[in-house]
């Protein structure tokens, strides 16, 4: 298989991660933050942070750590979902 066509997967995804950010961070703007589920794009926001926001609930965050909603249910997932696919990629390129 030509060398560029082994990137279109990973350009698929890193593309839906950034989608994802993109349409999360403005939902985000446009209700005016997060009203812990009662907003009307509350659970939107929360779908599109999957999987991390499961995990980022389940480690206990002192209130020193927690910077923002923003950054925790928006930037947090992004960097995550970012980390995910680029040490995906960098393995399977290891590996040929």
């Amino acid at each position: 298989m030509p060398r560029s066509r082994r990137n279109v997967p990973f350009a698929a995804l890193l593309l839906i991660v950034l989608a994802a950010f993109a349409a999360s961070s403005f939902l985000f703007v446009a209700q005016g933050g997060v009203g812990a589920g009662h907003m009307r794009f509350d659970q939107v926001i929360g779908i599109l942070g999957l999987p991390w926001l499961w995990v980022l609930e389940l480690i206990p965050w002192p209130e020193s750590l927690w910077l923002g909603d923003y950054v925790m249910i928006v930037l947090l997932p992004l960097v995550l979902n970012l980390c995910c696919v680029l040490g995906l990629w960098l393995v399977l390129r290891c590996r040929r």
